[in-house]
């Protein structure tokens, strides 16, 4: 009996705190992950490029590039898109398939970021804060939603990896995008601008994270899932006549 006690008081506990790990997954770290390009505002080139034709997902898109674009930064918030959900299934929109919001500069290196929240929806990054300090100290222009475009799987899989916190270094162009003779979805091309159609729509050639956030939650996440893979495997291989 005592042992089965123990067993299920393991158990419990790794499950309470695989779950508040999880939850807290994404607060950030005391020492964020650092590179000298997060320095630098994204860098962007007029280009005269002819349109191109890219098929994601057996649709057809018409892509044309407008300026050759790259930028380093710090992943506050993202969101992947899936063929079968949302309204980019609604609208056959399989080339974009991922948004991800990014800062950089001081926003990057000496702000706390705790005392913010991000979050993506189906187009827009969106922050809020209720310290007035640490919102007269953010530069608005020093953040972007960026629509990812990409047929490529090699760059799918970066994308699949990131984790907010990442420094991820993203080069390709801002493009306009629709299928033939439909609607035509712009970007920005500027950092200042709020609002819709406020968002960099990038067509990718090249993704890269380059750091990760080392998180004491995420390492308590992993603890826990241990604890709870050893709790249930005790259970088992424990015969049942000897937690009497």
């Amino acid at each position: 009996m005592r042992r089965k006690h123990l067993i299920a008081t393991l158990f419990f506990s790794a499950l309470v705190v695989t779950a508040l790990a999880w939850w807290n997954r994404n607060a950030f770290s005391e020492v964020l992950p650092w590179d000298p390009a997060l320095a630098e505002p994204p860098r962007q080139v007029a280009v005269e490029r002819p349109a191109f034709m890219a098929r994601a997902n057996d649709v057809d898109y018409r892509v044309q590039p407008l300026y050759a674009y790259e930028l380093t930064g710090l992943v506050v918030s993202f969101k992947r898109f899936r063929p079968g959900i949302g309204l980019h299934e609604r609208w056959n929109d399989y080339i974009n398939v991922a948004d991800v919001c990014v800062v950089w500069g001081p926003n990057a290196t000496d702000l706390d970021l705790n005392r913010f929240k991000f979050w993506n929806l189906e187009f827009t990054c969106n922050f809020k804060t209720n310290d007035r300090d640490a919102w007269a100290a953010f530069d608005q222009n020093a953040l972007s939603n960026n629509h990812l475009l990409t047929t490529d799987p090699r760059i799918q899989a970066v994308i699949d990896d990131l984790r907010v916190g990442d420094i991820v270094h993203l080069r390709g162009y801002l493009s306009e995008y629709g299928q033939p003779g439909g609607y035509i979805r712009g970007t920005s091309t500027t950092r200042t601008d709020r609002g819709n159609g406020a968002c960099e729509t990038l067509h990718l050639e090249h993704a890269q994270i380059l750091a990760s956030m080392d998180s004491d939650w995420r390492r308590l996440f992993w603890l826990g899932l241990l604890g709870l893979v050893f709790s249930v495997a005790w259970w088992f291989l424990t015969p049942h006549h000897h937690l009497r």
